[in-house]
C-alpha cells in the first residue's frame, strides 16, 4: 500500500464530517521549590463555611469564604477551595497527604523560615497569584479543621468540585511516601514560565489515542514520502481523545480505522503519549464513526477531515444533536454532509426529522440544507465561571441552532404532503412551516378548516428579530366564511433604535361572515352587526432610564357580539380590550403616572381620559416609625360614553343602560390618604387608622358639578396562635409531625360620606364588557322587570362593594365608591401544615387550609338590608395526599335575594398519567341551580389520551354540556378527536386537529398542564 497523502486523497470519495473546533489552551507546569523539613509542621485549614463527606478512603471538603490553609511559613488563601485528604496508615512513618485546589484571588506564598544563628534571613519569600491552583500539602503532625463544619453530600457536588476533579493529575503522582514540593496547575498569563504560552489565535491541544475495544488496537507510524511528516495507521478499534479545544473543552473520536497524517512529527502517539502544540492533523477514519462535541453527535461509515482548515466532508452522515423544548434529538441524514466551516455544516439530498425509528413516519427532505450550530458554554452571570450539570458534570452548553433549504418536501406516512421552495428557520422553534391544522363540523360554523402557518419559515427569514415569533392562521367555515389571521408576538426584544427590551403582542383575525351569531338561548340567530367582522388586539411594554415605564394597548373589535361569537373563552375570562397608554415612573414607595384613553368600541360602556395623572405614596414611615403613611392622589379629564343599542331586535329588548351608565364629562380631582399608628398589645398587634378623601367631579349624575368629602375611622387588629407536635407521625394521613397556626383578624370602621354614591357616575368600571352584558340582560331573565327599571339594590354592584369595604383602601380601583357605613369584619385564618417528601429533602406543605369570615352591621337597615350578620363565607383546602385534594367554598347572605352559594369537590391527579375532578355547586339566590360537574383526562397507553366533561343541573335547566376528546399521540403528529354537545346553543359539533409533534402547544398536548412526551422522546436504540 503506498502511504502519504496521495493514498488518503483515494479514500476522500467517500469522506465524511467532523466537527472538533480547537481554541488556545494550555496545560502549564511549574515547581516552586520549599526546605525539607516542613512536613513536620500541623496544617492550619480556615474558611467561613465548611462542608465535608468521605468518598472511598478520601475525606473530601468543600471551603467557602475567606478560605486559608497554612502549614509554617506557606500560606494558601483563596475564596473557594476543594481539599481531597488522603490520611496515612495509624504508626506508619508517612505523612498525611492533602490535595488542594483554589479558586478566586488565589495568593500563595511562603517565607522561610531563619536559620537558628539568624545569619540566612529570607529577604525574597516566593509568591504567587492567580484565578486558580492546584497543590499537595504533607504533614506528620495534625490536620486542623475549622469549628463550623456539617456533613452535606450536596456541596461536594457542585461545579467548583467537578472543575477541582478534572484538574487533577492524572500521571507522574508525587509518591506519597515522599515529602514533595508544592506543584502548581495554572499560572497567570503574565508570570514566567518554562514552556512560554503560544501567542493569541494559536490554538494548543493535548491528543491522546485509547483503544476502543478490549482487543486493543494496531497502528503504524512512518515518515511521509511525499512531504516532510509522519503518518500513523491505526486498526481494530481506536479512541481518539483531543482536549483544549475550544471553549467547549474535549472532541472523542471512535472509529474502527484511521489515518492520521501531519507535517510534524507525531510519532509519539504510537507509544501512547499525548501529544499538545499546535500540531497541523488530517484525519481520515472509517468503520462504525462517532464523533462528539458539547451533546451533538455524528455517526458515519467514512470521513475526513482537515484540522488546520477546518473542513470536511462525510458521506451517509447521520447527526444528533438536543432541541431546547423538545424532550428528543434532531436528526440529520444526508447522502454528502460537508463541513463548511467551525459551525456550518451544507448536506445535500438531506433529511431533517424528530423520529428516533430507523424508517421516521414523518420527515422533512430537501435538495440542500444548510445548517448552522453555535455552540457556547453557559457562563454564570455572577461568577463568570463555567456552569457544569451539578449531576453529571458535564458542561452547560448553550444552542442557536440555524437552517436554510431548498426544494422542500414534507412527508407523512412516506407521502410527499407539502413543497416549498425555499425555507429559512431557527431551528429552536420548529414546526415546518404547519403549526397546526383542524377539521369540524357543527351547526353554528358548518364544516371548519382551520391552520395556523409559521410566516418566518415560509418568507424566508432565517434571523428574525430576537424573542419574536410570527404565525398567520388561514380559517373556512362553510356556514360563516373564508377567515384570515396573524399573530406577532415578543418577548424581551430590542427594536431598532430602542436600548432596552420590548414585551407584548399584535393579534388581528377578520371574517367576511354570511351567517347568524349563536350566543345561546334567547339569542339563537343573531344578525351580525357587521359584514367585515374582526379585531385588532395590541400590548405593548417597556421599560427604560432604569425606572421609567411604558405600556400602551390597542383593542378595536367590530361589533358587540364577535368576540362572544368567536373567542368566546377570551370575552369570559381575559380582560377587556381597551386602547390607550401610560408613562409611568416607579421609585421606591412612590409612583406616577400619566395616561390617556380612548374609546374605539361605541357598543362597550367605556371611560375616555384626556388625560388622567396618578400619584401613590404607600407605607411611608413617620415620627420615628411611629406613624405609617398611604396618599393617592389623582387628577384627570373624563368623559364616560354608554353603550350603544344592538341593531338586532332579539338582542335590543333585552338591552337596558346600568343605572350609573349616563354620558357625562369633565374634571375629576381626587385625593385619598391614610395614617396608622401599629402598636402592639402583648401577643395582639393593633392598628388605629383615620382615612380621608376630597373629591370634585365635573359633572354629577344629573350633569352638575358636584364635590364629596368623606372619612373613615377604623381600627385593625390580628392575633397569631400556633403549636406544633413533632411527634404526631401517620402512614395513612401522610403526616410528618404536625402544626397548626391560628390567625385572628378584625377591621371595625366607621364611614360617612357627604354624598350619596348613587349621584356620580361610574368612571371607573367596577365589571368587565363580560359582566355588564350579562347585568343588562339579568333584571329581564331572572326579575322579570319591565325596561326603564334598576335592578334591585342587592345585587347592584356598588353597594356590594361598599358592604365588602372596597372605600376602606387608598388604593382602591373605583374612586366612587364610598358610602355611610359602620361594619365590623372578623376573620379566622387556619392553617395546619406538616412535612412531606424523601428524607434529607422534606418540605413543609398546608396539609389542611381552613378560611373563614363574617361582618356584622350595627345600623342593619340601612348598611345590610335589614339583616345584622352578611357576607359569610368560608374557604377550605385538604391536601389529602401528594395526588388526592379536596376542596370547598361558600358564601352567604340572608337578606332576601343576596347570594347564597356553596361548592364542594375532590381532585386527583397524576403526573404524565391524568386527573380526575368531580364537584357540585349549590346557589339558592338569586336564582336557584344544583350543578354537578364532572372532568376527566386519562392516558390510557403509550398511544392514546382521552378527554370527559359533563356539566348537569339538577333543578330546571338540565343538561349543560358534554365534551369528549380522543387523542392520538403519534411520533409526528397528535392528532386530536373531538365530540361536544352544548344544549344551549341547541348545537353538536366534532372537530379534527392535527398538530406537528415537534412542539405542539395545544390543550391536547398537556397532561395537567404539563408538557405531554412524544414517542421515543429518550429514544429507540
Amino acid at each position: 500500500m503506498r502511504t502519504g497523502r496521495v493514498s488518503a486523497r483515494r479514500c476522500l470519495f467517500l469522506l465524511a464530517l467532523v466537527f472538533i473546533a480547537l481554541c488556545t489552551a494550555q496545560d502549564v507546569q511549574a515547581e516552586i521549590d520549599f526546605p525539607e523539613g516542613e512536613s513536620s509542621l500541623p496544617i492550619q485549614i480556615e474558611a467561613t463555611h465548611a462542608t465535608f463527606e468521605q468518598k472511598g478512603d478520601q475525606e473530601v471538603w468543600q471551603l467557602s469564604g475567606a478560605c486559608r490553609i497554612s502549614q509554617g511559613g506557606t500560606v494558601a488563601t483563596a475564596e473557594d477551595a476543594v481539599l481531597w485528604i488522603d490520611y496515612s496508615e495509624p504508626f506508619s512513618a508517612l505523612p498525611h497527604k492533602v490535595t488542594v485546589y483554589l479558586e478566586g484571588e488565589v495568593v500563595v506564598s511562603y517565607t522561610e523560615a531563619p536559620a537558628a544563628d539568624d545569619s540566612k534571613p529570607n529577604l525574597n519569600p516566593t509568591k504567587f497569584t492567580g484565578p486558580t491552583w492546584m497543590g499537595y500539602f504533607f504533614t506528620s503532625d495534625q490536620i486542623k479543621f475549622p469549628k463550623d463544619r456539617s456533613t452535606s453530600a450536596q456541596a461536594v457536588s457542585q461545579a467548583i468540585y467537578q472543575r477541582g476533579s478534572r484538574a487533577l493529575p492524572t500521571a507522574n503522582h508525587l509518591a506519597e511516601s515522599q515529602p514533595a514540593p508544592i506543584t502548581n496547575i495554572q499560572y497567570q498569563e503574565n508570570l514566567p514560565s518554562a514552556n512560554p504560552l503560544p501567542q493569541s489565535g494559536q490554538p494548543n491541544r493535548r491528543v491522546q489515542i485509547f483503544s476502543r475495544y478490549s482487543t486493543g488496537y494496531q497502528i503504524l507510524a512512518q515518515p511521509n514520502q511525499t512531504e516532510a511528516g509522519t503518518i500513523l495507521m491505526l486498526d481494530s478499534g481506536v479512541n481518539i481523545l483531543i482536549q483544549g479545544l475550544s471553549e467547549l473543552d474535549t472532541v472523542n473520536i471512535l472509529a474502527d480505522r484511521i489515518v492520521l497524517w501531519s507535517k510534524n512529527d507525531v510519532r509519539g502517539l504510537a507509544q501512547g503519549t499525548q501529544q499538545t502544540g499546535t500540531v497541523p492533523v488530517e484525519l481520515y477514519l472509517e468503520g462504525n464513526i462517532v464523533f462528539r462535541q458539547g451533546d451533538q453527535v455524528v455517526y458515519a461509515d467514512r470521513m475526513y477531515y482537515n484540522v488546520a482548515d477546518e473542513y470536511g466532508m462525510i458521506l451517509d452522515a447521520e447527526l444528533l444533536a438536543p432541541v431546547p423544548g423538545h424532550q428528543g434529538l434532531l436528526r440529520l441524514k444526508a447522502e454528502v454532509l460537508q463541513k463548511v466551516n467551525r459551525t456550518q455544516y451544507l448536506g445535500y439530498k438531506a433529511s431533517l426529522t424528530t423520529s428516533r425509528l430507523g424508517v421516521p413516519r414523518y420527515w422533512f427532505q430537501s435538495n440542500q440544507i444548510e445548517f448552522e450550530d453555535i455552540q457556547t458554554p453557559i457562563v454564570d452571570p455572577f461568577s463568570g465561571q463555567q456552569m457544569y450539570d451539578p449531576i453529571s458534570g458535564d458542561p452547560l452548553i448553550d444552542h442557536e441552532r440555524l437552517a436554510t433549504s431548498r426544494g422542500n418536501l414534507l412527508y407523512f406516512g412516506g407521502l410527499p404532503v407539502f413543497y416549498w421552495p425555499t425555507m429559512a428557520a431557527n431551528l429552536e422553534t420548529p414546526g415546518f412551516y404547519l403549526n397546526s391544522a383542524g377539521y369540524g363540523n357543527d351547526d353554528v360554523f358548518g364544516t371548519q378548516i382551520t391552520s395556523e402557518w409559521d410566516n418566518y419559515q415560509l418568507l424566508g427569514i432565517r434571523n428574525p428579530w430576537e424573542g419574536t415569533t410570527w404565525d398567520t392562521s388561514i380559517d373556512y367555515y362553510s356556514e360563516r366564511g373564508l377567515a384570515l389571521g396573524t399573530h406577532f408576538d415578543f418577548n424581551d426584544t430590542y427594536f431598532p433604535l430602542m436600548r432596552t427590551p420590548a414585551t407584548g403582542y399584535l393579534d388581528a383575525w377578520g371574517i367576511n361572515d354570511d351567517g347568524f351569531d349563536n350566543l345561546g338561548r334567547g339569542r339563537r340567530m343573531l344578525t351580525p352587526e357587521e359584514d367585515m367582522r374582526g379585531r385588532i388586539y395590541s400590548q405593548y411594554r417597556q421599560t427604560f432610564l432604569g425606572d421609567w415605564q411604558y405600556s400602551s394597548e390597542l383593542g378595536y373589535i367590530t361589533d358587540r357580539n364577535f368576540l362572544e361569537s368567536y373567542f368566546e373563552s377570551e370575552w369570559d375570562n381575559r380582560k377587556d380590550q381597551t386602547t390607550g397608554f401610560e408613562l409611568k415612573r416607579l421609585r421606591g414607595n412612590r409612583s406616577f403616572a400619566m395616561s390617556m384613553d380612548s374609546r374605539l368600541n361605541d357598543f362597550f360602556m367605556e371611560t375616555e381620559w384626556l388625560p388622567r395623572v396618578d400619584h401613590y405614596w404607600l407605607g411611608q414611615s413617620l415620627l420615628f416609625d411611629k406613624l405609617t403613611y398611604y396618599s393617592h392622589a389623582s387628577l384627570g379629564y373624563a368623559r364616560l360614553l354608554p353603550a350603544s343599542t344592538p341593531t338586532d331586535p332579539d338582542d335590543a329588548v333585552d338591552f337596558d343602560p346600568l343605572p350609573y351608565e349616563v354620558e357625562r364629562e369633565g374634571v375629576r380631582a381626587v385625593w385619598r390618604q391614610e395614617v396608622d399608628l401599629p402598636f402592639e398589645i402583648g401577643p395582639t398587634k393593633a392598628v388605629p387608622y383615620a382615612l380621608g378623601e376630597l373629591g370634585y367631579w365635573g359633572q354629577d349624575i344629573d350633569g352638575n358639578d358636584i364635590s364629596r368629602a368623606y372619612g373613615q375611622l377604623g381600627v385593625r387588629n390580628s392575633l397569631l396562635i400556633w403549636s406544633a407536635d413533632h411527634g404526631h407521625q401517620s402512614r395513612l394521613w401522610n403526616l410528618n409531625g404536625l402544626a397548626h397556626k391560628v390567625t385572628f383578624f378584625s377591621d371595625i370602621s366607621y364611614t360617612d360620606s357627604s354624598q350619596d354614591m348613587d349621584q356620580f357616575p361610574l368612571y371607573d368600571n367596577i365589571d368587565d364588557n363580560a359582566q355588564e352584558h350579562f347585568q343588562r340582560r339579568l333584571k329581564f331573565n331572572t326579575y322579570g322587570l319591565p325596561a326603564g327599571t334598576n335592578v334591585p339594590l342587592e345585587v347592584d354592584p356598588r353597594y356590594f362593594a361598599a358592604r365588602y369595604g372596597m372605600q376602606g383602601s387608598v388604593a382602591s380601583p373605583v374612586a366612587e365608591i364610598a358610602e355611610d357605613m359602620t361594619v365590623g369584619r372578623f376573620e379566622i385564618r387556619q392553617r395546619w401544615q406538616t412535612k412531606r417528601g424523601p428524607r434529607g429533602a422534606e418540605r413543609i406543605i398546608d396539609w389542611i387550609s381552613f378560611d373563614a369570615g363574617a361582618s356584622v352591621f350595627p345600623d342593619s337597615d340601612r348598611d345590610n338590608y335589614g339583616e345584622s350578620l352578611g357576607l359569610v363565607n368560608y374557604d377550605f383546602n385538604w391536601e389529602v395526599g401528594n395526588r388526592l385534594t379536596v376542596v370547598s367554598n361558600g358564601y352567604w347572605d340572608f337578606f332576601d335575594g343576596g347570594l347564597q352559594t356553596m361548592s364542594v369537590g375532590g381532585f386527583i391527579n397524576r403526573p404524565q398519567v391524568g386527573y380526575f375532578y368531580l364537584g357540585y355547586t349549590n346557589i339558592n339566590e338569586p336564582f336557584q341551580s344544583h350543578i354537578m360537574t364532572a372532568s376527566l383526562q386519562y392516558r390510557m397507553t403509550e398511544k392514546w389520551l382521552a378527554g370527559l366533561a359533563s356539566s348537569y343541573d339538577f333543578n330546571n335547566v338540565g343538561d349543560l354540556g358534554q365534551r369528549l376528546s380522543l387523542t392520538r399521540i403519534g411520533e409526528s403528529s397528535l392528532i386530536s378527536m373531538q365530540f361536544n354537545v352544548d344544549p344551549s346553543r341547541d348545537n353538536v359539533s366534532i372537530g379534527l386537529n392535527i398538530e406537528p409533534r415537534f412542539f405542539a402547544r395545544s390543550r391536547y398536548s398537556t397532561i395537567n398542564g404539563e408538557p405531554l412526551p412524544p414517542l421515543g422522546a429518550f429514544g429507540i436504540e
